[in-house]
């Protein structure tokens, strides 16, 4: 009975130092799955690297002789391998200095040209102003010169309105100067000459009828007064006319009142 109560004493005791190491075992198994994921993190992170070293090692040339220990083999080949890159990456960085320069003349080239642009566009500003106004006052000529045309134009339709008017009025007149229609001449002078005749003709008519009305005088040809009622300028003739073309009398006729009354 005393050793079955010393087994009930220490039942408990034994069962808190296993949940101990339960809880201790359980933290070094969480602080172990840490570890297991940082190393993983840290293998992607550096696979990269790993990868690139792999292809490194297998572009190396292996060590000719037989004597040479494959490490120092590898090494020299590695050194040999970087070398070349070294020499590679100088040249590049040579012409990378030649290009840079090749690019600061060329941007020194364009800020000239800007410079000289910059320069020729308050010139050609005042050319354009120039120009434009000489197009303006080319413009401003021609549209004088239309206007002159049409005005020449308009003039000489008025003028030529008016040569017909004057035109009929001439052969109006001359068809009443002339006693027959078919008589009547077709040139200009000639109908201007048949129309200064009959108005001389019927002045020299009214001279006379005056004459008779007044004082009686003596008719001769050496009087002067007699002579000078033939005697008016005839500037219109362009050729000699007989005589009998128009009738005259020295006495008005029946018509001489029906012809006076036209002028």
């Amino acid at each position: 009975p005393v050793a079955m109560d010393t087994g009930k004493g220490a039942g408990p005791s034994d069962t808190g130092d296993k949940d101990r190491d339960l809880q201790v075992l359980f933290q070094e198994l969480c602080q172990l799955q840490a570890k297991q994921r940082k190393l993983k993190r840290q293998v992607v992170k550096y696979k990269l690297f790993e990868d690139y070293l792999i292809k490194v090692l297998e572009k190396i040339p292996q060590g000719s002789s037989q004597g040479e220990e494959p490490a120092e083999a590898l090494v020299e080949a590695m050194v040999e391998h970087y070398r070349k890159l070294f020499t590679v990456s100088q040249d590049i960085q040579k012409h990378l200095e030649a290009f840079s320069r090749m690019n600061q003349a060329v941007h020194r080239s364009l800020e000239s040209l800007e410079e000289g642009h910059r320069a020729l566009i308050p010139s050609l500003k005042i050319q354009l102003c120039q120009l434009q106004k000489r197009c303006h006052l080319q413009q401003e000529q021609w549209q004088q010169l239309e206007h002159d045309v049409t005005s020449q134009k308009d003039t000489g339709s008025s003028e030529k309105q008016l040569l017909s008017y004057m035109q009929m009025a001439i052969n109006s007149m001359a068809q009443r100067c002339c006693p027959s229609a078919h008589d009547v001449p077709r040139g200009l002078f000639s109908k201007l000459d048949l129309i200064q005749e009959f108005i001389l003709d019927k002045m020299e008519t009214v001279r006379f009828i005056s004459l008779l009305r007044g004082p009686r005088a003596c008719w001769s040809e050496d009087n002067p007064k007699d002579q000078g009622l033939r005697r008016y300028p005839r500037p219109f003739r362009k050729h000699s006319k007989s005589q009998d073309s128009i009738p005259r009398s020295p006495f008005p006729g029946p018509q001489t009142s029906e012809d006076s009354s036209l002028f």
